[in-house]
């Protein structure tokens, strides 16, 4: 497979060169951008995520794989149906679907976004199919996206859930499947077995690999918060986000072309990196750079989890 940095659309790369240029802009316009895009995103129903989805935050290491190439996933990655996303130890994903609901996958997972059809109008219905191959996953529904029109159909393993609206946890492993239901309705079935419905809110089922799925039982609150931070993201600990505005330079070296080895091996990896130049003393100099994080205690983290792998010594943050 092919490895590369994460894609950017084309006026997301200009963007990007405007504001490297124009750095003290960023600060000026940061107040207006802030507003108009919480009004983008909570006054307007419409879709706005043509692609069916995108990344909201994340902790490394991370990877989507889409035609053949594995790339590092970073904030604000767009998300098409045939997606596949996978985490590394310690990583977490928040992705945010186009109606408005969230999908959180925890640390050694692997989804499939087999299906993600983004509804045009506030009439259309936004369908998705979504395969859990391992690990943790949540799917939430937002307040917002309630009053949204869905079908969206979850494998996880052997169990296959219908949902319209709801709260769901779910995981899969060598041994066994479980589905929990948090809030709301659903259908549900082990392959194989008669489809049911699951109506009764904090109520879970498990389906062992090689044997029938047990009977629906309730499930205790020290078992579902253990389940739920199974997929939530740590802060302080390494995340990214759309909105982060922290960063870590990995090193400062006086050729593009020196840095360009680490970036690829970080890309493996499963880290994004982007290369800045600048100008000391009257010299070039370029910087391999992970940016986003959301706090300066996030970058903190990952800079003490970095440095000393790769050759990288004496890392440093910046906030931009």
């Amino acid at each position: 497979m092919k490895y590369q940095h994460g894609t950017h659309s084309k006026s997301q790369l200009s963007a990007i060169k405007y504001y490297h240029l124009n750095p003290s802009r960023l600060f000026k316009s940061f107040s207006i951008i802030t507003v108009l895009l919480i009004a983008a995103n909570f006054l307007f129903s419409t879709s706005v995520y043509a692609a069916g989805g995108r990344v909201e935050a994340l902790q490394m290491p991370a990877w989507l794989e889409r035609n053949g190439e594995l790339l590092a996933i970073i904030p604000g990655m767009e998300l098409e149906g045939g997606d596949k996303l996978t985490t590394g130890t310690s990583a977490r994903l928040l992705l945010r679907m186009d109606e408005g609901s969230f999908v959180k996958l925890g640390e050694n997972a692997e989804l499939n976004l087999d299906t993600l059809i983004p509804a045009q109008q506030d009439t259309d219905i936004f369908e998705a199919a979504l395969e859990v191959i391992k690990g943790a996953f949540r799917f939430t529904t937002s307040a917002l996206g309630q009053k949204r029109s869905r079908k969206v159909d979850v494998r996880i393993g052997s169990i296959t859930a219908g949902i319209r609206g709801t709260d769901i946890w779910g995981s899969s492993n060598l041994e066994k499947d479980i589905l929990c239901l948090i809030e709301g309705k659903i259908t549900a079935k082990k392959q194989g077995e008669p489809e049911f419905a699951m109506e009764d809110p904090l109520s879970f089922f498990i389906a062992p690999k090689n044997a029938p799925a047990l009977p629906v039982a309730p499930v205790p609150q020290a078992k579902l918060a253990k389940w739920a931070d199974e997929t939530e993201l740590k802060s302080g600990a390494g995340v990214l986000s759309i909105d982060g505005q922290w960063a870590v330079n990995l090193m400062s070296v006086a050729s593009e072309s020196s840095a360009r080895p680490v970036m690829a091996s970080l890309a493996a990896a499963g880290y994004a990196t982007s290369i800045e130049s600048a100008v000391v003393n009257g010299n070039n100099w370029y910087r391999l750079r992970v940016n986003g994080f959301k706090t300066r205690q996030d970058a903190s983290a990952f800079a003490s989890s970095i440095d000393g792998t790769n050759g990288i010594t004496g890392t440093w943050i910046v906030r931009f």
